[in-house]
């Protein structure tokens, strides 16, 4: 037994060797893998009741509340009561509604809700009003009045104020309030010819608006995802404006253990509502607790609501640097209610080949900021079926060995490839749905229409999915019509109800060889966007610019193309050579043996006429101001008067007798032949008497 015992116990201390040795990279594998903590539930930390200013929106009928200036618009929204109209029973004027509360119903204090609202007496002394506000809220009924025995507003522009005193009650999740204006009865002043009161709303002219006490969003903090030591930071706004109150919110801000977190947050749809992810890292390892707070601010001069909640996390420092971005596994937003900037430059050139006029153009976007996340996540989900992706994702196709690429973080070759190819067939879907860009405006025609269509996009050195611009560049190749007007481009940003675009950049060049032109070139329906045509030496070169375009602005960009010899450059270029030498060269000539100093002078005309063709005027304009630039010169040459040293060419002479005088020797000419003839000497003035 004992010789045997040794022999027994060696197998079972490789077995216990083994096994520990395995546990032990069992925890390594699982300790550098990203740690996703899913025990926590998610903390509703804020917000409860507090006043905010809602503002007046949308037409009588059919009005709206929103705390956001950027909602309103650049017209106001009237309601008129003229004198003609007799008020014996109560006359609604208008009607506003707002659905509130998030994920679960709310408290409401009991307080005094104040309803404001532009108004302007026209044609009268004034008006004495009886009018009243009613509030409704969920099915709770409040009203506030001006009083029985009414408010006198004076003639011109004022302000409308009636308080509504309102009870406490509960706000459920998904309610309604409605805010509804009526005139009981009114009585004009010293009337005119159409007086009446008109009532305005829905401007920044006219910002009227009605200020209530109630909560208006829920701040919602996830449980922290972990990797390595970068922790992911989730917070979900819950408001009726989703997007809009991220992007219009005085301040929306986290801090980690009482450090503010920096840095762009990733954003992301949570149901009905955003999520914003922010990147924090950790300066420990291990399991830990940390303190989360958020603070959220709706509108400047309104009171900040602060909450936090703890969480234990674990975190793994493996070695690595950090600065990770937070891979959402949903879709991230195109915007965050407020649009990213857009830079667009077009280069173009025009030619004439075969004998039709060929239009390359290359039109550049530069991407950044939301817009630009997106696409970088969608073409690195390029092939991903997943229903939840909104269609101008979900149209592109997978591709052989994709395995190893999709939804790696980082934008392969093949995805880049893959996605520059399909966009020739799906550009129109992804761009007019998911960048808000109609296309066919954009580049000038139909997709179909073109000789030539390539994609190409350019990652500015940064492969991986995170937040940094892209380039997306189109080419095309296109046969335009000769001496008709042709559209280049007109305003392409299609309008959406949170805007994916705040604002843009535009540049165009344009450049015509010697044997083609852009003919008359114009910008119609903006004058925010600038012009400039120009000729040189070589062609026609055209600028277009504009800064800090508004996306809602509407212009049209016209050209009139044509290879007319009459109309190029090249013919131009040999008509002003042929004038202006031709001319000057016969002026010269003209003048061998006069004075020139008044013909020197007018060459000057030569830089005014250079200049006109410089500055693209018209062919027929061109031609005349060189034509009366020559027609000056030969008529100066004519005019011009000889030079003292070579007078007037030589005439005939005659010969004359000539005597000398017997007195002083000269010689005198006889001119006549009277006889006798007297001639005064042209020495000393003696006279002579010629007899023979």
């Amino acid at each position: 037994m004992l010789n045997n015992a040794p022999r027994t116990a060696e197998p079972m201390k490789g077995k216990s060797e083994f096994l520990r040795a395995a546990l032990i990279v069992a925890i390594f594998l699982a300790s550098s893998l990203p740690i996703t903590n899913v025990e926590a539930e998610p903390v509703t930390v804020c917000c409860d009741s507090g006043p905010v200013e809602l503002l007046l929106l949308g037409s009588s009928s059919d009005g709206s509340m929103s705390p956001f200036e950027a909602s309103l618009s650049s017209d106001s929204e009237e309601a008129e009561i003229t004198d003609s109209v007799s008020i014996t029973q109560p006359m609604d004027i208008a009607e506003w509604s707002v659905t509130v509360g998030a994920t679960e119903s709310a408290e409401y204090p009991e307080t005094t809700w104040d309803f404001d609202i532009e108004y302007e007496v026209v044609n009268a002394g004034g008006v004495t009003i009886n009018a009243s506000v009613e509030i409704k809220i969920a099915s709770q009924t409040y009203t506030g009045f001006t009083g029985t025995d009414g408010l006198f507003l004076p003639s011109g522009k004022g302000t409308l104020s009636i308080a509504i005193p309102v009870e406490s009650g509960t706000l459920p999740s998904g309610a309604q309030i409605t805010a509804k204006l009526t005139a009981r009865w009114l009585t004009f002043s010293v009337p005119g010819a159409d007086a009446g009161i008109i009532f305005r709303w829905g401007s920044s002219d006219d910002p009227s608006t009605l200020t209530a006490d109630i909560p208006i969003a829920d701040i919602i903090i996830e449980d922290p995802v972990t990797e390595g030591l970068d922790v992911y930071i989730s917070v979900v706004v819950a408001s009726p404006w989703g997007a809009l109150t991220v992007a219009n919110a005085n301040e929306l801000s986290v801090r980690v253990n009482n450090v503010a977190v920096t840095g762009d947050p990733i954003e992301t749809m949570s149901g009905e509502f955003v999520r914003l992810t922010w990147t924090w890292r950790d300066s420990q390892d291990g399991e830990h607790n940390i303190t989360i707070q958020t603070t959220f601010q709706l509108q400047a001069g309104t009171p900040s609501k602060t909450g936090s909640a703890e969480f234990t996390i674990t975190t793994v420092d493996d070695g690595g640097s950090g600065g990770g971005v937070f891979y959402p596994a949903d879709e991230p937003l195109r915007s965050d209610g407020g649009g990213s900037p857009l830079s667009l430059v077009i280069e173009m050139d025009l030619e004439k080949i075969d004998g039709q006029l060929a239009l390359t153009r290359t039109t550049t976007l530069s991407l950044d900021q939301e817009i630009a996340y997106w696409m970088r996540w969608g073409i690195d989900n390029i092939g991903n079926e997943d229903p939840s992706l909104s269609q101008p994702l979900r149209i592109f196709s997978g591709y052989g060995g994709q395995e190893d690429n999709v939804r790696n973080k980082v934008i392969d070759e093949g995805e880049i490839n893959q996605f520059q190819q399909q966009m020739r067939n799906l550009a129109v879907t992804y761009m007019n749905d998911g960048m808000a860009l109609e296309i066919e405006e954009l580049i000038g025609n139909d997709l179909i229409e073109f000789e030539r269509v390539d994609f190409e996009i350019d990652l500015l050195g940064e492969t991986r999915v995170t937040p940094h611009p892209l380039i997306l560049k189109i080419t095309t190749l296109e046969v335009l019509p000769e001496n008709s007007d042709v559209t280049l481009l007109r305003n392409f940003i299609i309008i959406q109800p949170t805007p994916i675009w705040s604002e843009m950049d535009i540049k165009i060049e344009i450049e015509t060889s010697l044997s083609s032109t852009m003919g008359e070139s114009s910008i119609k329906g903006t004058d925010e966007i600038s012009i400039i045509h120009r000729r040189g030496l070589t062609g026609e070169y055209i600028t277009i610019e504009g800064e800090n375009i508004e996306p809602g602005v509407t212009f049209t960009v016209f050209v009139r193309p044509s290879s007319n010899l009459l109309n190029t450059p090249l013919s131009l270029n040999l008509l002003i050579l042929v004038l202006l030498g031709g001319g000057y060269w016969l002026a010269l000539r003209s003048t061998r043996n006069k004075r020139r100093s008044a013909l020197w002078l007018e060459l000057l005309l030569a830089p005014v006429v250079l200049m006109t063709y410089y500055l693209a005027y018209d062919v027929f304009v061109v031609g005349a101001i060189a034509a009366i630039a020559v027609a000056v010169w030969l008529l100066t040459a004519f005019a011009s008067p000889y030079r003292k040293d070579s007078g007037p060419p030589p005439r005939n002479k005659i010969s004359y007798p000539q005597i000398e005088c017997p007195a002083c020797n000269q010689t005198n000419s006889i001119t006549s032949q009277e006889r006798p003839f007297r001639l005064a000497c042209s020495g000393c003035g003696r006279v002579l008497k010629i007899v023979e």
